[in-house]
């Protein structure tokens, strides 16, 4: 129970690697915040985390809209008093040609995979008065970029820069700030892509990551085991970055 009397946030977590982060940060003794669109699958997630003895509550939210991130972190203290815990998860996959990439492309996916994550560490930060911990779930296409992937990539990429210099200005805080930069793993977006076998073959273990795996980083970086780090960006991607 290393995150018992923690309370955490974890955005897009009525799926993939967000559910079970909320799954496996309820299990170390945290309460947890679920959000997203979805509330039948966010309810599901809260009554799974409540069956085996964890505290948790939904909060509908969508990431993409202003009024979300306030109204997020308002309710979580009017139900648990105190947040420690923020894992930006909330996300979604670009995957086209350069020259066909739009305005409207653009804007959609920094709002939610970049401005999104930058406006809930600000709500959130004034509210660790004891200390935190902050963890920003990126890609491993923040560091290796491909073909078809450059929106993707250069988002990414920000928020992994982004979060480095949040972490050196609230560190005398004892506010952590530290990255998760997953490979392929096998949530919903990666079993609906058509070249999942050509991906798998990419990869030196063999196998797409389960969301579990990913889930238990984040428990090791919301926790005082990862003390000392802020600043990092852990990669789990099964030793693509090797290549």
């Amino acid at each position: 129970m290393k995150l018992q009397n923690k309370v955490a946030i974890v955005t897009g977590s009525t799926s993939g690697i967000g559910k079970y982060a909320s799954f496996a940060l309820a299990k170390a003794g945290a309460r947890v915040t679920v959000t997203g669109r979805r509330s039948e699958k966010g309810e599901q997630v809260v009554q799974e985390i409540k069956a085996n003895g964890g505290q948790a509550i939904f909060v509908q939210a969508d990431m993409m809209h202003e009024e979300s991130y306030e109204y997020l972190v308002n309710e979580t203290l009017q139900a648990f008093g105190q947040i420690d815990i923020l894992v930006n998860n909330a996300g979604n996959i670009i995957e086209k040609s350069f020259l066909e990439l739009t305005v409207d492309d653009f804007q959609q996916f920094i709002t939610l995979d970049g401005y999104a994550y930058f406006r809930m560490m600000q709500e959130v930060i004034p509210h660790m008065k004891n200390g935190g911990s902050i963890i920003n779930v990126t890609s491993l296409a923040a560091i290796n970029t491909i073909p078809t992937h450059s929106l993707y990539s250069f988002v990414k990429a920000g928020v992994t820069q982004m979060s480095k210099g949040v972490a050196q200005e609230f560190a005398g805080q004892n506010i952590r700030v530290n990255c998760l930069l997953p490979g392929a793993v096998d949530t919903e977006m990666v079993a609906g892509n058509p070249n999942s076998d050509f991906i798998r073959s990419l990869i030196p273990m063999q196998r797409f990551s389960t969301p579990e795996e990913q889930a238990n980083i984040i428990v090791f970086l919301a926790s005082d085991d990862s003390s000392y780090m802020t600043g990092s960006s852990i990669v789990a991607d099964g030793g693509v970055r090797g290549i």
